[in-house]
Formats: structure tokens, C-alpha cells, sequence
């Protein structure tokens, strides 16, 4: 397994705007991909993994995540987050599209994790389109009641504990 370096920051970078782009070129028609919690003074942390090799670093994966106001695109509704105390939404979580399957996502996802633990964060909230649910099942996540677009898509969370 490659190494693998996580920088924050308090916007989208480049880097993650083109990884995000490319991972997520089918959705170009259904929503924007870049909204308010990319720039800076948003709350979002954006992370943005790098693959450390021999002649320098490749970027390989990115996702943001910011405390759960319930306010905002990635937001679902209510029953989703009860009383919003100590959650955390993670979104965006994106690998370049020729190093998926290689756990890259997996590491950046258990990255984003332990951050929001260590800001008093207690549950991670996650929205995926319907055939991403086996993988973040995996990693210990459990599908909400609150699916959208037809069903095709739904919020997962996780308890941080």
C-alpha cells in the first residue's frame, strides 16, 4: 500500500476541485459540484490525500466535512440528525478515478473520522448514491430513512465512539 499524506485546508483546493470533477463527471447534469462549502470561511475542513512516491507526490483523493448546522446542500432533513449535537457531515469523498479500488478512499474516510472525534465529534453523517451503501456498510455506517432523488440516493451515519 502506497503512502499516503492528508493536508487540510480551509477551502477546496485545485487539486480536489479536479479530483472532484473527475470522479463525479455523471452528476454534472443532476447538481453544481462546487457550492458555499468550498470556499474559504465556510467551516469545512477539506482534506486532500496525497500518494508519496519516489519523484514527489501525486494527489489522489479528496472529502470535506464540517459539524452538522442542517443548513446547506449536503444537508438532508431532520430525521437524519435529531438535535444535530456533536454530528458531522461528510461529503464529497472523491478518488482520481485511476487509483479507485486501492483503499485510498477507505484511509481518507477513517482520516476525516478521527479529525471530527478529536473536535468532540460523536456521529459522522454520510449521503451516497444507493449502490455506494455496501461500502460505507462496511465501514460501519447504517442507511438512515432519508433517501432522495427517486430513491437513489440516502443519507448513512456512523457513531464515533
Amino acid at each position: 500500500m502506497e503512502p499516503l499524506e492528508i493536508r487540510a485546508y480551509d477551502h477546496a483546493p485545485e487539486d480536489a476541485r479536479a479530483i472532484r470533477l473527475a470522479a463525479f463527471t455523471a452528476l454534472a447534469d443532476v447538481r453544481p459540484e462546487f457550492d458555499r462549502w468550498d470556499g474559504p470561511g465556510s467551516g469545512a475542513v477539506h482534506l486532500l490525500a496525497f500518494l508519496r512516491l519516489s519523484d514527489g507526490s501525486r494527489p489522489a483523493a479528496t472529502c470535506r466535512f464540517y459539524a452538522d448546522s442542517g443548513t446547506g446542500s449536503d444537508s438532508g432533513s431532520d430525521s437524519v440528525r435529531g438535535d444535530r449535537s456533536g454530528r458531522y457531515v461528510i461529503a464529497r469523498l472523491a478518488v482520481e478515478p485511476t487509483l479507485q479500488g486501492h483503499g485510498i478512499g477507505t484511509r481518507l474516510l477513517a482520516d476525516a473520522e478521527s479529525r471530527i472525534r478529536r473536535v468532540g465529534g460523536r456521529v459522522a453523517a454520510v449521503h451516497a448514491a444507493r449502490d455506494m451503501f455496501p461500502y460505507y456498510e462496511r465501514l460501519g455506517y447504517a442507511p438512515t430513512a432519508d433517501m432522495y432523488d427517486g430513491g437513489s440516493h440516502g443519507w448513512l451515519a456512523k457513531a464515533l465512539d
